[in-house]
């Protein structure tokens, strides 16, 4: 019985270390990626002058309509847009 308790217990332990490098490892190798290649800075937002989108064609739009009135009667189109 002492021998099971004692292998039980260096298993849980090693299992724990183990554990406990992984997690900071992890945490080691998400700062470094950070610092060597660092996220892009997002897009700047189009400005007010820009153009707007192209309208969609009459028959695309009907098909559009009619496909979500078949899928979710309750349903209502307010905007289609390319």
């Amino acid at each position: 019985m002492e021998t099971a308790l004692l292998l039980m217990i260096i298993g849980m332990g090693t299992v724990f270390v183990i554990l406990i490098l992984i997690i900071n490892l992890s945490k080691l190798l998400i700062v470094t990626v950070n610092k060597v290649a660092p996220e892009e800075a997002p897009a700047a937002k189009r400005s007010a002058s820009a153009p707007t989108a192209a309208p969609v064609p009459a028959n695309i739009e009907a098909a559009i309509k009619e496909a979500i009135k078949q899928v979710a009667p309750g349903a209502m189109v307010t905007k289609i847009t390319k």
